[in-house]
């Protein structure tokens, strides 16, 4: 099945238009994200939330609702920024040492082994395919970002907020 394509150009298919402004209908009266970050997001994450939440609150698409894709997505943010720390700490490899123990258990020497990749690649790869896919979904790459600009949102739309419990900022 195909994504639904979020438009209200004119140019656009009548059934693509039609399904955003349904959606923009329903969603009206839910509140958007709060510029203040969760307090148990630190750091990279933080910022990365400070960034982005105010341009995903002026598209008026992304609502409460959709907090917790936010929080995975800064999250991810900073599990990439922290494994490219220690990636270049410790550098994109690292050598395999074996330790030769004689009998009584001292170490005697060390024989090299050869080299293993760091860690950290695997936790850059995962987060960057996590932060891309949520990224999408939420506006955040150039194609998915110029649909949303596009949007016109009529602010007399119906108010769905008491069926989903709007207002509650620990949703």
């Amino acid at each position: 099945m195909r994504k639904t394509k979020l438009t209200t150009d004119k140019n656009a298919p009548s059934r693509q238009r039609k399904k955003t402004e349904k959606m923009l209908e329903k969603t009206v009266g839910l509140d958007t994200l709060p510029t203040t970050p969760p307090n148990y997001l630190k750091s990279y994450a933080r910022a990365m939330w400070q960034k982005i939440v105010p341009f995903l609150n002026s598209t008026k698409v992304v609502k409460t609702p959709d907090r917790a894709m936010v929080e995975a997505l800064c999250i991810n943010y900073q599990v990439l920024r922290e494994s490219y720390d220690a990636i270049n700490e410790n550098g994109i490899q690292t050598e395999i040492i074996k330790s030769v123990q004689n009998s009584s258990g001292e170490i005697i020497a060390h024989d090299k082994q050869g080299f293993k990749p760091n860690p950290a690649l695997k936790s850059i790869d995962s987060a960057s395919v996590k932060i891309n896919s949520l990224g999408s979904q939420l506006g955040l790459s150039p194609s998915a970002r110029a649909q949303l600009t596009a949007l016109d949102v009529d602010d007399d739309a119906t108010n769905v907020a008491d069926i989903l419990g709007g207002g509650d900022n620990d949703f």
